[in-house]
């Protein structure tokens, strides 16, 4: 019983975490969590000594949880037009993307959208740096290997069925063969 216990809270990890190794699926969970107004989802990807470079600078837990708070207050929407291929470093990943961010002060002032060019740096799969420049369109054509963006349920780096990553399959077949050892087991005692 415990083991069928563990096996059902294994599935009930959502999809983010298991996919946490794919930088792509970080900037897009953050976006996301943005977009829903989900401050907890939004850290989750973010470092806690992460630095952002974004309508001036916030470092560290207390004043990015005030940044983000600040921005979901301005209702800050994000949508990725373009996202570029993960670059490896010795202890992480960097990855350049453009986006449309909107929020509502901006909106107010006349201004629907804003294209930003978005660099990050991503450590143990969490963004430990994010440099965000305002209206930078003419950068967005020179990131390099930049590929067009997918729907935000859509992750790109890992093979897909049906949309969600082949790893979740993997892993609810995995709970699924469990489960059924476990319950033959039972009935054969």
């Amino acid at each position: 019983m415990k083991l069928l216990l563990v096996l059902l809270l294994i599935l009930a990890i959502p999809g983010r975490a298991l996919a946490h190794d794919d930088p792509v699926v970080t900037v897009r969970v953050m976006c996301d969590g943005f977009n829903v107004l989900d401050m907890d989802q939004v850290l989750g990807e973010l470092s806690d000594s992460a630095i952002v470079h974004f309508d001036g600078t916030v470092q560290g837990s207390r004043q990015i949880q005030a940044w983000v708070k600040q921005q979901m207050d301005n209702d800050l929407r994000i949508q990725i037009v373009e996202i570029g291929t993960p670059h490896q470093l010795p202890d992480g990943y960097t990855l350049t993307w453009t986006g449309r961010f909107s929020r509502q002060d901006w909106r107010q002032q006349g201004l629907e959208t804003r294209d930003v060019f978005n660099t990050v740096q991503i450590h143990n799969g969490r963004i430990t740096e994010w440099t965000a420049t305002l209206d930078a369109g003419s950068q967005a054509s020179t990131a390099s290997a930049v590929v067009p963006a997918v729907s935000p349920s859509q992750t790109s780096g890992m093979p897909q069925v049906a949309g969600v990553p082949i790893s979740l399959w993997l892993a609810a077949a995995v709970a699924v063969v469990g489960v059924t050892v476990v319950a033959r087991g039972a009935i054969r005692r």
